[in-house]
Formats: structure tokens, C-alpha cells, sequence
């Protein structure tokens, strides 16, 4: 009897004490480990956008601010549009004071001598026309002008005559696409301002004189020139 009721208190207390099998602590681990599969990317690329927005609203707070002590420095070069053959607009004076603003950041490496690849990570290409609905790419040319600042930004102008500025906030690293970490701004004026249509684009409005500020260009949702792989937010990501 005393036998029988010792069996019958080990099996209580088995049940009572019992923890999960193997195969079901395995089943678990394995969901959980789908579950993180499936949220983890996304979470991650949450973090980096977040991260590229605030360096990118620091960029440009950062290269108005040299652009207007320039201008009261009166370093500032009168920029005059010129007008060439096909209807296009150049400036000159641009690539002037690119290397101007560049002083005013304490630049630990400057690239204006025909080796913009060595400030600016060129191969991937930055610019791009679309041919028959595939992108040609633009590297750095000899008229590139780049500069790396003491932060670790790359700042890029793609040709030495055109508006349009360039900055990696990342530097030389990953992932190097335009609308991630790649962003373009422009010398504008308030007249271009004015007559920007929402594309921050290349009509003859935007080359005009009396340049007085800093922008961004405008939002880019379809593939093109300066927005390769689209949903490039260069304005919108400024006002959140």
C-alpha cells in the first residue's frame, strides 16, 4: 500500500513540474525566428531612413549656413547665367563658389583638380538620363568638383557650370543611392523659387541671377535624371 501511494505522489508531481519537450521548444524558436525574419528588414530600414533624414536636414541647414556667411564675408561670386546652344543654361561662377562654401566647412579633403572620384564614390552614378526607359549613368567628370567635410559628408557638383549640389551623408559607405542617403540641393534665388514648378528642375527660370539662398530640389516620385530608382523626397523629407 505504502508502495502504491509513493507511485501515485511521483506521478503528481510529474505532471506538476513537467516543462515543454524538445520538439516543442524547437517549434517555438522556429516561429519566433519567421516572425523576426519577416520584421527585422523593415525595422532596420526604419532606422537607417530615420537616421538619413536628420543627417540630411543637417546637411542642408549646415551648407546654407556657410553660403550665407560667404555671402557676408563678401567672398560670394556674382553668378551669371550663359546661354549656349539647345536652349541650355550654364553658370561658371558655380564651380567658384562651390570651392568657396567648401572652406567654410574645415574640409579634410577637397577634389577640384580632375579627381572628384577620390571625395565622391563615382562608379555607381549619381545623375542619369533615361534612354529607351533605361538609365545611362553619369560619373565624375574632369569638370566634377567634390569635397569631404570634417563630419565625413561628401559634397559632389557633378559639372563645375551646373546648380545642382550634391551631398552623401553617409560619406564613402553603403548605400550610396540618391532619395537614401544621396540628396541634391540647388543656388537659387527668389525668383526660381517663385517659378519652381515642383520638379526643382533644369527650366531656364532656375538659371537665373541674383542667387540668394539655398534649396533643395524638388521631389522626384518616377525614375529620372538626379532620381534613378525613384521616390526621391528631396523637399518633403526637409518639412517633417
Amino acid at each position: 500500500f505504502i508502495g502504491f501511494l509513493n507511485l501515485q505522489f511521483f506521478r503528481f508531481n510529474r505532471k506538476k513540474y513537467s516543462g515543454f519537450t524538445l520538439s516543442e521548444v524547437l517549434i517555438t524558436l522556429g516561429i519566433i525566428g519567421i516572425v523576426a525574419a519577416m520584421t527585422l528588414p523593415s525595422l532596420i530600414g526604419s532606422y537607417k531612413e530615420k537616421q538619413w533624414k536628420v543627417a540630411y536636414k543637417k546637411a542642408y541647414s549646415s551648407f546654407s549656413q556657410a553660403f550665407l556667411r560667404m555671402q557676408e564675408d563678401g567672398y560670394f561670386v556674382a553668378i551669371t547665367p550663359q546661354l549656349v546652344s539647345g536652349g541650355n543654361y550654364y553658370t561658371p561662377a558655380i564651380g567658384e563658389n562651390f570651392k568657396i562654401i567648401s572652406k567654410y566647412f574645415n574640409s579634410v579633403k577637397t577634389c577640384f583638380d580632375g579627381n572628384a572620384d577620390e571625395c565622391w564614390v563615382c562608379e555607381s552614378g549619381q545623375a542619369g538620363k533615361y534612354s529607351s526607359s533605361a538609365p545611362n549613368w553619369l560619373g565624375c567628370t574632369k569638370e566634377s568638383y567634390a569635397f569631404v567635410d570634417y563630419s565625413g559628408m561628401a559634397w559632389y557638383l557633378y559639372s563645375n557650370q551646373e546648380f545642382p549640389i550634391l551631398v552623401d551623408v553617409n560619406g564613402d559607405k553603403n548605400p550610396n543611392k540618391l532619395g537614401k542617403d544621396r540628396f541634391v540641393l540647388r543656388f537659387a534665388s527668389k525668383e526660381s523659387i517663385a517659378s519652381d514648378d515642383g520638379d526643382g528642375g533644369n527650366n531656364n527660370a532656375n538659371y537665373s541671377g541674383n542667387i540668394d539662398r539655398i534649396a533643395p530640389w524638388g521631389d522626384k516620385i518616377n525614375k529620372q535624371r538626379w532620381c534613378p530608382d525613384g521616390n526621391c523626397l528631396y523637399k518633403s523629407w526637409l518639412l517633417e
